[in-house]
């Protein structure tokens, strides 16, 4: 899979059947429009495509940078396994956002990106404040070899969203969000040093400063697996504020079973499994670490 850079002057040398969308997450719904692309791609001898940005488009329309559920990395591995041949990635510019939806379409996909075939979902929007819709798409379809819209794919009655993953993140339902992801949450981060209050008390952790402004889940313990150096290992991980020593700010701290090993400084991964319980406030220290016992046998009976 070839990952390449562009701008809006880019000229692309080949023909290719593209996937439209913002591809946050790449959830389920995504994993099947993108199918969609490779087959068409495939049945014209052709090479498929994604146009990802840089980052989140809301990031440039509204204030504050919104948490993301999926690092571009993480994405274009997923991406690769799904058998992408292209992926475009392009900064969500102001020039970008002021094309008109005709513009969109013959200057930037036919002319610029050599495109010949479309797939989106059946709410996708393009174009100056989103006025092109698929009904526009579809009156310009002889522009193109082949236009496909995707129906909405739901989940309990409700659409598979970006949104929909996110809470459920948020509510600690994480069992939910991994089916709707077709994968663990995961989170990503540099183990660095802290009090080393669980290693006094028999129970070191890896405690995780995140590479990106992630989606934080409910505060409390997790059932989870770290990835450390491609290796994978069980962990017991408490995600919160620590009240009953501390206070100040979230703390991710992974109990990592059957481990003894300095890794400060390394980058991990660490996949959220289940939800094992809330986040608790005790008396004293030893009945914190009592709780941490149990915790680690539920992980180690899972």
């Amino acid at each position: 899979m070839k990952i390449i850079k562009i701008d809006l002057d880019y000229k692309a040398t080949e023909e290719s059947i593209i996937a439209l969308g913002n591809f946050d997450g790449v959830h389920r719904g995504h994993i099947e429009l993108i199918k969609i692309a490779v087959e068409n791609a495939k049945k014209l001898n052709k090479k498929s495509s994604l146009l990802i940005f840089e980052e989140h488009t809301d990031n440039i329309i509204k204030m504050g940078k919104k948490n993301i559920i999926t690092t571009n990395d993480t994405k274009f591995k997923i991406l690769e396994e799904l058998g992408v041949d292209l992926v475009y990635l392009i900064k969500f510019t102001k020039e970008f956002m002021s094309y008109s939806p005709m513009e969109f379409l013959k200057d930037f996909l036919i002319e610029n990106l050599k495109i010949i075939g479309v797939v989106v979902g059946y709410d996708y929007t393009f174009g100056y404040k989103k006025s092109g819709d698929t009904k526009f798409l579809l009156d310009n379809k002889d522009l193109f070899e082949s236009v496909s819209v995707i129906e909405q794919i739901s989940f309990n009655g409700e659409k598979i969203s970006s949104t929909l993953i996110r809470n459920l993140i948020v509510d600690g339902n994480i069992k939910d969000a991994n089916y709707l992801l077709s994968r663990p949450y995961k989170l990503i981060g540099k183990v660095i040093h802290a009090k080393g209050l669980g290693k006094k008390m028999g129970y070191p952790t890896a405690n995780l400063e995140l590479i990106d402004n992630f989606v934080i889940p409910k505060y409390g313990v997790y059932d989870s697996n770290i990835y450390v150096n491609g290796k994978k290992f069980k962990a017991s991980t408490n995600i919160g504020t620590n009240p009953t020593v501390e206070h100040d700010g979230i703390k991710i701290e992974a109990h990592i079973l059957d481990f003894d090993e300095d890794i400060y400084g390394e980058i991990v991964e660490l996949e959220l499994i289940d939800f094992i319980r809330p986040e608790l406030k005790f008396d004293n220290v030893k009945e914190l670490f009592d709780q941490i016992a149990k915790d680690v046998e539920v992980t180690k009976n899972r």
